[in-house]
């Protein structure tokens, strides 16, 4: 495989100490990407089933290809806020252990959706190009102060108010929207050092946005927790505050046990070998008692990056 369709996984050897695998147990890797932590899990639950969860077609066809005719692995091409269809079609109720990795991968980042800064592509965004509109469409749709609360609220910019002024400008003059509009915008109101990280705090609230991905965690973190089994354990890896703020408001929740406190971070050795995981934290939890989703979608506390009012 050509090495840009290639995902280094991140904090694996964590991954699979804290997953505390098993022969002959049922694991969901909500967020299956290439395999790079699902094939390790597969292998080490045989004869166990892993049951795979990956949104976007293009790395969808790519991997399938990888899994052999006869395996452990049932992977289907669907985001994690579907999990109950995965459970139906397999006709299960449970499974012991759940692992997410929500971190974009770098097959996402080549499949010409926009996703890099780096490149001159059509900003559409999507993970699943099937579902919903590309992000260009949105921001001609929405007015300047829409779009500052995304940027601001999301991607957590301080210069939301001017970006935003600047990209409707455009937006005002062109049929679609290009990344490279979008990052000349960001690099002339930084300095060449902090242009980097501005330019993903943008594109983090446009992407966010366009594919409604709070919304879509909670859902399939409250489904993750109706389908785990008692005693089973919950491994998130997040890589940005508003995703980790989500996952640690489980500690409010009597029906699962807090395995690390404080999140785990990359060893610096790994931050040298990938800098993409210096973002990187990951949590740990045991459930310990029943959940019952739809009253946990129903508490405003439940996954909420944001203080509740």
């Amino acid at each position: 495989m050509d090495k840009a369709l290639t995902h280094i996984p991140v904090m694996l050897e964590e991954a699979l100490w804290f997953l505390d695998l098993k022969e002959d147990i049922f694991v969901l890797d909500a967020t299956f990407g290439m395999g790079g932590h699902g094939f390790q899990i597969a292998e080490r639950i045989k004869p166990g089933l892993l049951i795979g969860l990956e949104k976007d077609p293009f790395t969808y066809s790519l991997v399938s290809q990888k899994i052999p005719l006869f395996s452990n692995i049932r992977l289907f091409n669907l985001g994690y806020e579907k999990l109950d269809i995965a459970m139906l079609r397999l006709g299960l109720s449970y499974f012991d252990r759940a692992f997410f990795d929500l971190g974009i991968s770098s097959v996402s980042l080549e499949n010409g959706r926009g996703f890099s800064y780096k490149k001159d592509e059509v900003l559409d965004l999507r993970f699943d190009p099937r579902e919903g509109k590309p992000a260009y469409e949105l921001i001609k749709g929405m007015d300047e102060k829409e779009l500052e609360r995304i940027l601001r609220i999301y991607g957590e910019e301080r210069k939301a108010r001017i970006i935003a002024k600047k990209i409707k400008a455009i937006s005002r003059k062109v049929d679609v929207l290009r990344t490279t509009h979008i990052a000349n915008i960001v690099d002339s109101l930084y300095h060449p050092k902090m242009r980097d990280r501005a330019k993903a705090r943008v594109w983090q609230g446009l992407r966010i946005y366009t594919n409604k991905e709070l919304e879509n965690l909670r859902r399939g973190l409250a489904l993750a927790l109706r389908y785990l089994s008692v005693g089973g354990r919950l491994v998130v890896v997040t890589f940005h505050s508003l995703e980790d703020r989500m996952v640690k408001s489980l500690k409010l929740y009597d029906f699962v046990e807090d395995v690390t406190g404080k999140p785990i971070t990359p060893s610096e050795e790994e931050i040298r070998r990938n800098p993409r995981s210096r973002s990187a934290k990951m949590r740990v939890f045991v459930k310990v008692g029943e959940v019952n989703h739809h009253s946990l979608l129903r508490d405003r506390r439940f996954a909420n990056p944001f203080k509740v009012r």
